[in-house]
């Protein structure tokens, strides 16, 4: 019997060790490119705020990177990492502004 516990104790400290847990990030996999006219990407533009602003790929790289470091932020004020995607909204093709939905985390 004690040699099946100090068996069990091993294998449970190789597992700590060796097992990592699972890295969260910007999943781009599960990016959604979604086609729009010109004016409901205006419309849902204005709508988050960016009244006035310029759509297109500068547009769209800039809203990523805005909600990139506010995700930075909350990750390294609560010490974890999230998992995220992006809704890219895109007009003839071309996006025009990127979207991070909110994720429930439970």
């Amino acid at each position: 019997m004690k040699k099946i516990g100090l068996f069990l104790a091993a294998l449970l400290f190789v597992v700590i060790v060796t097992v990592s847990p699972a890295k969260a990030a910007y999943l781009p996999e599960y990016d959604k490119y979604i086609e729009v006219s010109y004016e409901d990407a205006r419309y849902i533009a204005d709508a988050l705020g960016l009244i006035n602003i310029p759509l297109g790929e500068q547009t769209a790289q800039k809203s990523f990177e805005v909600q990139e470091n506010a995700i930075k932020l909350i990750e390294n004020r609560l010490g974890t990492e999230i998992d995220h995607y992006y809704i890219w909204l895109t007009v003839n093709g071309e996006p025009v502004l990127g979207i991070d939905p909110p994720l429930p985390m439970l």
